[in-house]
């Protein structure tokens, strides 16, 4: 059956299972529309209003983590630990990878100085968090991609994106995020999830937001 994904061109949501149809070396095509103005027949299939979008055939799915769930389900080797509790434990952490782009969000929408300080204080917390959440290196458990790989590439991404232009000590206190990061962005398949100027892009988004990061932009 065909894949079609609908999602907006700098969503990291939509990217998470692109990388993971990249890597099973799956067919399939992506649709990128205006959020901000979608277009009627996207408001008929996606039941709440929100990218991304997949269709399977003649069957939408929506969420991020569902839809990945799907492409594991249907890959041939399980990219989640055997264990159920390792398992569950993934899944739970997962969700907080959501929970953590949303802070990102708050970060570079964040238009005065009090409240940029705060989200970031709130965004360096949750790294504390999975900081002490990762198994080893250099993945977050260990040398295999787990599906939870996939779900933090696009946060890790654009972190990475935030350290380099605004806010350069961010990974300081984090070491082992810090190598996980690495080895993520080291990945040629990350490269194929992305549209080729994502950085250019985020950067622009920022700046449209007229972001309090825009003070702190580094040299």
């Amino acid at each position: 059956m065909t894949i079609k994904l609908i999602s907006f061109a700098i969503c990291p949501f939509v990217q998470r299972s692109v990388m993971l149809l990249e890597q099973l070396g799956r067919e399939y095509e992506i649709e990128y529309i205006d959020l901000a103005n979608p277009p009627e027949w996207f408001l008929k299939i996606s039941p709440l209003g929100k990218v991304p979008v997949m269709q399977v055939g003649d069957t939408v799915l929506f969420e991020s983590h569902v839809i990945l769930e799907y492409l594991n389900d249907t890959a041939e080797q399980d990219r989640h630990p055997a264990d159920p509790l390792e398992k569950a434990r993934h899944r739970a952490m997962m969700e907080f990878g959501s929970a953590m782009l949303a802070s990102y969000w708050m970060v570079t929408s964040a238009t005065d100085q009090y409240a940029s300080k705060q989200r970031c204080a709130e965004l360096k917390s949750q790294l504390g968090t999975l900081e002490n959440s990762i198994s080893s290196a250099p993945f977050f458990a260990g040398e295999t991609l787990h599906l939870i790989d996939y779900s933090f590439a696009p946060l890790l991404q654009r972190l990475d994106i935030l350290k380099r232009h605004y806010i350069p000590t961010l990974f300081d206190d984090f070491p082992k995020v810090t190598a996980w990061k690495e080895a993520i962005l080291a990945l040629d398949v990350l490269k194929r999830s992305a549209v080729p100027d994502l950085e250019t892009r985020i950067l622009q988004a920022i700046a449209g937001m007229n972001s309090y990061l825009l003070s702190q932009k580094n040299p």
